[in-house]
């Protein structure tokens, strides 16, 4: 017999309610989950929850963040949009939309096989748009089409009014008649992420075409044939590499902790418009050939041995290895969305307008090879610091046109280790678990501080007079950074969105004063309202 809800739109809590993705995030204090399943239900069980919890309600699609904004102690409430689910054509609005109940794998699916459409959004399957579109969305095809907020034209969003203590739903848009709308869009393409409401959908007035073909090569390089001078060869050789990429391919170049036993660098490759197989395929084995030219007079390339771990672009199994593997772009989006087994994992991240200077590839060198105390060596092998290539249509827009600043970037990095153990949901950090938690930790903060020694222990630009580093992506959060409970929330998010936070005429702040001013919608790095 099934116990009934505690109030309308609510359902009984589960454990797997209390828990988000990463392990380490749960929510012991979990008394209701709320389930829209249109935008009538919506306003209505967001109005009642912010009724009975105020701040302590959290909203969630895929439950992908990286820190303890929606899972954590003082969470009563949650607001999961796993119902609104739909992806299509809206004729009224004549636009594409996405709910934000959808995880990309779905929406890939559905623009492709119902449009010939795509998104140059994120490459983990399970992650969901609510989160991954609104806090800028970038992916294998970023280069070639932009961020995913560059194509956003509109959001459906239901905020709270607390004057009339009441949820309201709005259609905010570039083209809204109201100031305040057409400033709260502008948040909202990149700065949304559980700051002024709850997203209910996205719109796109126009998409890109899907792809024709795909291709997929995979480098990778044993550990023991690498000394610190060939791997510094290696990283400024990289940066080189993804300057002079043409904008169809987007690489991915995974430096595993010493433990794993290799490195190595993914590249996927999409066919131009007009493009038969014939020439994508001749086009893409000559770049193949050249890169390995390129990257083996430093250290000849070794066979892969075991999937390159790590987010985005987790994948189960040996890609493109020795030889370029030829796909449809189905096909490649099938490949290359992975978002890995549910463990518990710490993650920082960097954006790079440079090449690596000297001081932070030694760094790096000296970090992938060090084990901290607490736990062996094999506990390490899924640690490393991925490179992400960027630029190319993304460096074509404004830094104030969308909340996302970082429009000179060529590289985007994020640090990452992994852990796993017995423990029971929501026991993961206690003893004796503690001491693997601790050691991982400091490892990588202690890692990504010795990097940016030079300005401060962050890649903080304001610091950095030669231009290299550009802050940090608000949706990879390191609540290291700071915290609203640390009192040096600012300095975070001054990383994640520079001038744009609290500078420019149109800023975040701002924009939180006037739609969220009661500050309902909060977490330890969102906005603050003064």
């Amino acid at each position: 017999m099934s116990s009934q809800p505690a109030s309308v739109g609510t359902r009984p809590v589960v454990l797997s309610d209390r828990q988000g993705f990463n392990r380490r995030w749960f929510a012991p204090k979990l008394e209701a989950v709320y389930v829209p399943g249109n935008d009538a239900e919506a306003v209505a069980q967001i109005g009642e929850a912010i009724s009975r919890f105020g701040r302590d309600v959290k909203v969630v699609s895929g439950r992908h963040c990286y820190e303890d904004f929606a899972y954590n102690g003082t969470t009563r409430a949650v607001v999961d949009m796993s119902s609104m689910s739909r992806v299509g054509w809206d004729d009224g609005r004549s636009a594409f939309f996405v709910e934000a109940g959808c995880e990309n794998w779905s929406v890939y699916r559905a623009l492709l096989n119902g449009f010939n459409k795509t998104l140059p959004a994120g490459s983990c399957y399970s992650v969901g748009a609510g989160g991954h579109i609104t806090g800028g969305g970038y992916g294998l095809l970023s280069r070639l089409r932009g961020l995913t907020v560059d194509h956003l034209s509109a959001v459906d969003i239901v905020t709270w009014n607390a004057s009339s203590n009441s949820a309201e739903l709005h259609h905010v848009s570039a083209g809204s008649a109201s100031s305040d709308e057409r400033d709260l869009f502008w948040a909202l393409q990149g700065a949304g992420c559980g700051n002024f409401g709850v997203i209910l959908r996205y719109y796109f007035d126009e998409l890109p075409d899907a792809p024709e073909f795909a291709s997929i090569y995979t480098l990778s390089w044993d550990w023991t044939s690498i000394d610190a001078q060939s791997f510094a060869d290696l990283l400024a050789e990289y940066a080189e590499f993804v300057q002079g990429m043409p904008e169809t391919d987007f690489s991915l170049l995974k430096l595993m902790h010493v433990s794993a036993g290799q490195i190595g660098m993914v590249v996927q490759a999409v066919s131009p418009g007009g493009a038969t197989l014939l020439e994508h395929r001749a086009e893409v084995e000559r770049r193949y050939a050249e890169a390995r030219t390129r990257f083996g007079a430093i250290v000849e390339p070794s066979p892969l041995r075991y999937p390159l771990g790590g987010h985005p672009g987790w994948t189960t199994a040996v890609v493109g290895n020795e030889s370029v593997q030829n796909v449809t772009y189905l096909e490649a989006l099938q490949t290359m969305n992975g978002s890995g087994p549910n463990q518990f994992g710490k993650y920082k991240s960097a954006y790079m307008n440079k090449g690596f200077p000297s001081d932070q590839i030694a760094a790096i060198y000296h970090w992938l090879h060090t084990t901290p105390k607490g736990v062996s060596e094999a506990d390490m092998s899924q640690s490393l610091l991925q490179v992400d290539s960027y630029g190319g249509a993304i460096n074509r827009v404004a830094s104030t046109a969308t909340a996302v600043p970082q429009r000179d970037a060529i590289m985007k990095l994020q640090y990452q280790t992994y852990w796993l153990n017995a423990s029971r949901p929501g026991e993961g950090s206690q003893p004796p678990y503690d001491v693997q938690t601790d050691a991982h930790l400091r490892w990588i903060n202690d890692f990504y501080r010795e990097v940016y020694v030079e300005y401060g222990g962050t890649p903080d630009p304001a610091n950095d007079p030669s231009g290299t580093v550009a802050g940090a992506y608000y949706n990879y959060p390191d609540n290291v950074l700071g915290t609203h409970a640390k009192g040096d929330a600012d300095h975070a998010l001054w990383l994640y969105f520079l001038d744009n936070f609290r500078r420019n005429p149109r800023n975040l702040v701002g924009v939180k004063r006037r739609w969220d001013a009661a500050d309902v919608f909060h977490h330890e790095q969102s906005i603050p309202v003064g």
